[in-house]
């Protein structure tokens, strides 16, 4: 029996994707990370809990929108398609960062942190069906509001209210990135 030609295509297809959305990730990320901090402290005087925390909140970031590219594809592409993209654009972004942050952070200690986040905020997000809640129900319980929390932990600050308002920063940010820096769905349908 011949080998199916339709397969490779598809899959060079979908690696390109990946490649294209990963290089467009870690650049956008390090600039979102650079964004939050900036406004938290002119904004409302919150710093950072610890200084040399910066390079796990930029992991933090990558990998959340790792992850909101992963729902995107599955959504887009179906399961099958999905697999092959998802594999490769961890290797894309894995490789991204090693190019791109390697002047400022060592990629010896910032890619297996990378992939370790990764895998354990993949298993945490699955759980939220929700990316955000609709206009009368509560933020709680949501991915949005999952990953704010975790983002807000790295800041000097417990006052819910500066909570609730890097959620609303976390949204507009994504939106921003997914549709305007890497315009994801446009790679996808592409």
């Amino acid at each position: 029996m011949m080998p199916s030609h339709n397969r490779m295509p598809s899959q060079k297809s979908e690696i390109e994707k990946a490649d294209v959305l990963g290089e467009r990730l870690v650049g956008g990320a390090g600039e979102v990370v650079a964004f939050i901090i900036e406004q938290l402290r002119t904004r409302f005087g919150v710093g950072l809990r610890d200084i040399s925390s910066a390079p796990q909140i930029t992991i933090e970031v990558i990998v959340f929108y790792m992850h909101l590219v992963d729902r995107l594809a599955l959504a887009h592409l179906g399961v099958e398609k999905r697999e092959a993209f998802v594999d490769r654009f961890i290797v894309a972004v894995v490789k991204e960062v090693s190019r791109e942050l390697a002047k400022q952070v060592s990629a010896d200690d910032f890619v297996p942190a990378l992939r370790e986040t990764y895998n354990l905020r993949q298993v945490q997000y699955a759980r939220y069906r929700m990316l955000m809640p609709s206009e009368r129900e509560a933020l709680k319980n949501t991915l949005f509001w999952e990953f704010s929390n975790v983002l807000f932990g790295f800041f000097d600050d417990h006052n819910p209210v500066t909570l609730a308002l890097l959620n609303v920063m976390v949204i507009d940010l994504a939106e921003v990135m997914l549709k305007d820096a890497m315009k994801v769905d446009e790679v996808l349908l592409g």
